[in-house]
């Protein structure tokens, strides 16, 4: 609320705060504040108290839409099955020019592998 401009006393009874809370989880923060400033625009008196808005419509909020995952989450790739890869830890050994030895991430099926991305 201070970040939106709106600076109110938050000193209120616990059953206040049960009621807030509930609040925030229903409904969320960002229509809580919608709701303040929409309320600030209209009222005559400066609003001095966190409690005006819960008594005047924070309680009536219509709970928040929740996002909905177009796709299931994605799991690990599945192995990639070259005989170099471990299937474990989805590294490859590998040798340079010069013969030394050492251990890089499978492109084919490591998570973290870098990858060519989309323009």
């Amino acid at each position: 609320m201070t970040n939106a401009g709106i600076t109110v006393s938050w000193g209120m009874k616990p059953q206040d705060w049960f009621a807030i809370a509930e609040i925030v989880e229903r409904a969320g923060v960002p229509a809580m504040v919608a709701f303040a400033r929409a309320t600030i625009r209209t009222t005559r008196e400066p609003v001095r108290f966190a409690t005006f808005f819960l008594r005047t419509g924070w309680k009536g909020l219509p709970p928040a839409a929740r996002a909905v995952p177009s796709q299931p989450a994605a799991g690990p790739a599945p192995h990639c099955g070259h005989p170099d890869c471990d299937p474990v830890t989805r590294t490859r050994e590998t040798e340079d020019d010069r013969g030394i030895r050492s251990l890089t991430r499978c492109p084919a099926c490591n998570p973290n592998a870098q990858r060519g991305h989309a323009a």
